[in-house]
C-alpha cells in the first residue's frame, strides 16, 4: 500500500505562503538597505552645508539650503524606520509561515515511518503465515 500524506494540499499551501513571506521579506530588507543608503546620503549633505557667510543673502541661501536638508535627513531617518519596521514584520511573517511548514513536514515524516513500521509489520506476518503453512502441509505429509 503506498503512502500518501492526508495534509499533502495543507503543505503544499502552506510551502506556498512561505514562499511568499519570503519573498515579502526579500523585498522589505531591500527597501531597507536602499532607506539606509538615502538616509546616509542625506546625512552627508547636511553635513556638506558649510556656513561661509558673505553677505546677507548667501547667509539666507545657505540657511535655507541647510534647512532643506535637515528636513530631507529627517524624512530619510523616518523612512529608514518605517522600512526596518516593515523588515521586523516581514520577518516575523516568514518565521511563522516557516515553523507552519515544519510542523507540517515533521508530521509527514512522523507519519511517513509510522506507514513503513507498519508495512514491515505485515510483511513478517504474512511470512510467518506462509512458513506456517508449509510447515502444516509438510507435517500433514
Amino acid at each position: 500500500m503506498r503512502y500518501r500524506f492526508p495534509l499533502e494540499t495543507a503543505l503544499r499551501v502552506r510551502r506556498a505562503e512561505e514562499k511568499v513571506a519570503r519573498a515579502r521579506l526579500l523585498l522589505a530588507n531591500a527597501s531597507l538597505v536602499s532607506a539606509i543608503a538615502a538616509r546616509d546620503l542625506a546625512d552627508a549633505h547636511y553635513r556638506a552645508t558649510g556656513s561661509f557667510v558673505v553677505d546677507l543673502a548667501s547667509l539666507l541661501e545657505e540657511r535655507c539650503a541647510a534647512e532643506l536638508a535637515a528636513v530631507a535627513l529627517e524624512h530619510a531617518k523616518s523612512t529608514v524606520s518605517r522600512a526596518a519596521s516593515d523588515a521586523a514584520l516581514a520577518h516575523v511573517a516568514w518565521t511563522s509561515a516557516a515553523k507552519r511548514v515544519a510542523t507540517l513536514e515533521r508530521i509527514d515524516e512522523r507519519r511517513r515511518r509510522e506507514h513503513l513500521a507498519e508495512e514491515a509489520r505485515r510483511e513478517v506476518a504474512m511470512v510467518d503465515d506462509i512458513v506456517a503453512a508449509r510447515y502444516a502441509m509438510a507435517a500433514a505429509r
